[in-house]
């Protein structure tokens, strides 16, 4: 009644009506004996009564089809849809997804929007022209190139014919674009016969709504197969962010896609161009087998045999994997690298430009564009670049900063960057480059180390250029800018504290950067916060053994989702609270409770040889400072830890050193460092790196609710148990709607089994295995559902006929006796009849 509240005149109006009746026959017949009162009394009594009856059901038919007028846009978003975005004026914006697990190199049939994955037909990419061809015969709905009802045969890197996790039959997923606190509405089905599911909506705050998160088994219990989960989320806040699965490694491989909150205004003195349909980079890992097999690879001993040929036994020490290094000596590739995807599309190093389709990115000369640069890949941090074009980095994690100009922005798993290019050369194709930071120890005996070469490709078009395509990769010359110590190249987002001087490359890091627009006084936290809201988080390897953790804590996921089951069980696996009693390591479920509306101070330490990308949702924070390790001055490599902190009055392990594990870190001297700062300017973000031998301290207001997880984006990492939640003021916390499913183990005995078959053992000697399945036919509660609806629809119908006609023939019968009364003032002998009756 609150969209259309005039509906409800005509409930006021019958019971006003009622009343004002009730007063004026008193006043003319008030020589009416008292029995004839109280009979009007009831009369009256009943037509009120009928009044709000008629009002209620008036107004709940009402609010149906208010409920029905909402403005709801119902995206068109299937098969053949790369980008699905919202009208601007709508209220909510929905969206369905289709989750299957396909084949690449392969079209299948769709029926009604559903992808039958038991009908497809194999492509192949002809050489000549650059395109994929049928393979098998012309024998299938799908072998015909412009069959409309198949999907794409997605052709990934040219090479590996595998299979994928599939979103409306593409990898990745569709991207959503959608304007700012506009309502999303997103329907997943889970086709798949196997998996659980859950679609995190990565940067979303979800005030009020932390159960549609989407983290499996910590805001909901996963989506299982031939299930459907619909989630309904606030666009808040405003930029690039994208939405990916939390189970698993189906992240690696494709089930994820691009999410694009449009702002209300643009960046202040901006003149670009914004189509995100066309702009948008979402970068992935890719190997020659599901993810999931390589984690196990990877985790299988101590180390990680990789063969060349994938199921093959290796047959020397020498075949063991050896990780790669960054510039800085850190770990950087534990798993090897295969092949580099830019929104899907990609080339193997082993593949010919002619039998490899990539990701092209029209422009128009002289306009300048708004590019969004998504870091959703598995393991690898790139440095993106596009040949002979400068980038003017404008916005991170969907918050706007002060315009860098670089040559280089280095994305990290987790992150976003957007940027701006001028279109202001010569007309042409230019190569999009996003390399990985591995370098190769073999090209020189110091630094500049040269690259090992691995990278995702893509082309920046020229509109009026020669169109890009297979048969003309390879005459595209454009080449990338040489840095020099007259013209250092600017790289943004470096992962340690600077580049060795020998590679004229001149850093700037997360914390020098400044938002544009400045953050709201209510918005922004104390500098210094209470004592015990100071968290020291280490992120390690701490513990004999023990993977990846948290203060010497491997996450452990719970059986039931946190934030559904109402509470978590205190005793189930609970990491211990003292902070020196992991020392050794523990599994467990590792949670932090935080009061309402605090000043919340992390401290991310990390001892590991390699960088971590930390990501916590629910919350942006503020990066009042990074610090970084000792370096050598010669080389550039990381040397030793940071002398800031220490780990219980002792120094920090060196950098992939075994020692006393550090679950306890602190300030050295209890004194953090002087030149902690945060104002309306301090960047924000809600993912960072923690670089090696190095710690960021970051603050935010706990003012969300709910059960939050952090963890290391690197999937692997997280996957380990580098990860922990956040439980934010559980009093104040939203409860989710009745009908979210839980889920979690069952266990139970013979004894609760023969109750529930109402069968006494004692009282026969026969084995319940004796019994004829004719006999168990109690068990088949079989209830037809459209007998039953249509039962307890006549049955409330039934109710409403038995309360409300009587009062409506009551009605009509006070109104004929007011009547007659009227007439009968100067008949007293039909007055006296009447009472009577």
């Amino acid at each position: 009644l609150h969209n259309q509240p005039l509906l409800f005149v005509p409930g006021v109006c019958l019971f006003v009506g009622s009343l004002w009746r009730r007063a004026s026959t008193d006043q003319q017949h008030d020589q009416v004996e008292k029995k004839t009162r109280k009979t009007e009394m009831a009369w009256k009594l009943r037509a009120v009564l009928t009044a709000l009856v008629l009002a209620a059901t008036y107004g709940a038919i009402s609010r149906a089809l208010a409920q029905q007028q909402q403005d709801v846009d119902e995206v068109k978003c299937d098969h053949t849809t790369e980008f699905c975005r919202c009208r601007d004026s709508a209220e909510a914006c929905e969206f369905t997804f289709e989750v299957d697990y396909l084949q690449t190199f392969t079209r299948y049939v769709v029926n009604e929007g559903r992808v039958d994955s038991t009908d497809g037909h194999v492509y192949v990419i002809e050489e000549s022209q650059g395109t994929p061809v049928p393979l098998q015969p012309d024998d299938t709905a799908c072998s015909s190139s412009s069959a409309s009802a198949c999907t794409s045969p997605e052709t990934v890197d040219g090479r590996t014919f595998r299979p994928f996790y599939a979103i409306n039959g593409q990898i990745p997923g569709p991207t959503l674009i959608v304007h700012h606190r506009q309502a999303v509405i997103v329907h997943v089905i889970n086709n798949l016969r196997e998996d659980g599911i859950s679609l995190h909506w990565h940067g979303m705050f979800q005030y009020d709504t932390p159960w549609m998160d989407g983290t499996g088994f910590i805001s909901q219990c996963p989506i299982p197969p031939n299930a459907n989960f619909t989630y309904i989320f606030r666009a808040d806040p405003a930029g690039s962010f994208w939405y990916h699965t939390h189970i698993g490694s189906h992240r690696s491989d494709g089930m994820f896609g691009g999410l694009i909150i449009l702002e209300e205004e643009k960046a202040p003195d901006s003149d670009y161009v914004d189509l995100p349909e066309q702009h948008t980079l979402l970068f992935q890992d890719w190997w020659q087998q599901p993810f999931s097999d390589v984690f196990s690879l990877q985790h299988a001993t101590g180390e990680m045999f990789y063969p060349s040929v994938f199921g093959e036994l290796p047959r020397s020490p020498e075949d063991a994997y050896e990780a790669t290094k960054a510039p800085d000596d850190t770990e950087i590739g534990q798993v090897p690298f295969f092949s580099g995807l830019i929104n899907g599309k990609g080339r193997n190093a082993d593949v010919p430009f002619n039998r490899s389709i990539l990701s092209v990115f029209e422009v128009e000369a002289y306009q300048k564009y708004r590019f969004r640069a998504i870091g959703s890949q598995t393991i690898y941090a790139v440095k993106l670049s596009v040949d002979q074009h400068k980038l003017k980095v404008i916005a991170v994690d969907g918050f706007f900063v002060e315009p860098v100009i670089a040559d280089f922005i280095i994305v990290h798993t987790g992150e976003r960057y957007d940027f701006v290019l001028e279109a202001s050369q010569e007309v042409s194709n230019y190569w999009i480059r996003a390399e990985t930071l591995e370098i190769d120890p073999s090209s020189n005996t110091a630094a500049p180390f040269q690259s090992l070469g691995h990278s995702y490709e893509a082309v920046l078009h020229y509109s009026s250029a020669v169109s890009p395509t297979g048969s003309n990769y390879g005459s595209i010359s454009s080449t990338r800018r040489t840095c020099t110590s007259s013209e250092p190249c600017t790289v943004v987002n470096c992962p340690f504290e600077a580049f060795h001087p020998l590679y004229a490359m001149n850093c700037v890091n997360v914390g020098d950067l400044k938002l544009l627009n400045p953050t709201p006084m209510e918005e922004l936290p104390q500098l210094n916060p209470d004592t015990d809201q100071e968290y020291f988080l280490n992120f390690g390897y701490e513990g004999d053994g023990l993977p990846d953790n948290i203060n010497g804590r491997a996450f452990s996921f719970p059986q039931r989702p946190l934030q559904v089951s109402g509470n978590f069980d205190q005793d189930y696996l609970m990491c211990p609270p003292d902070p020196h009693s992991c020392k050794d390591g523990c599994s467990c479920l590792h949670v932090l409770s935080i009061p309402f509306d605090k000043t919340v101070r992390l401290v991310l330490t990390n001892t590991a040889e390699e960088t971590h990308p930390i990501h916590l949702h629910g919350h942006s924070f503020f990066v009042l400072k990074v610090g970084y390790g000792r370096y050598n001055n010669n080389t550039g490599f990381l040397m030793g830890t940071t002398n800031t902190l220490t780990c219980g009055g002792n120094d920090l392990n060196e950098v992939g050193e075994e020692g006393d594990d550090c679950t306890a870190v602190s300030w050295r001297d209890n004194t953090p460092p002087p030149d902690l700062r945060i104002d309306q300017t301090t960047v924000r973000k809600d993912t960072v790196i923690v670089p090696a031998g190095g710690y960021v301290v970051l603050q935010f207001i706990s003012n969300n609710p709910g059960y939050w997880f952090m963890h290391c984006h690197i999937e692997p990492h997280q996957m380990e148990g580098m990860a922990m939640v956040f439980n934010v003021a559980q009093e104040r916390q939203n409860p989710p709607p009745d009908e979210i499913p839980a889920c979690g183990s069952f266990d139970w005995t013979l004894d609760e089994f023969y109750e529930k078959l109402e069968f006494d053992p004692g009282s026969t000697n026969e084995p319940l295995t004796d019994k004829p399945y004719s006999d168990l036919t109690m068990f088949c509660h079989c209830v037809n559902e459209v007998e039953l609806g249509l039962a307890i629809g006549f049955g409330v119908l039934g109710l409403l006929v038995l309360l409300v006609v009587p009062y409506i023939l009551g009605v009509l019968y006070c109104c004929k006796y007011y009547r007659l009364k009227r007439r009968s003032e100067s008949f007293p002998l039909q007055e006296r009849l009447i009472e009577q009756k």
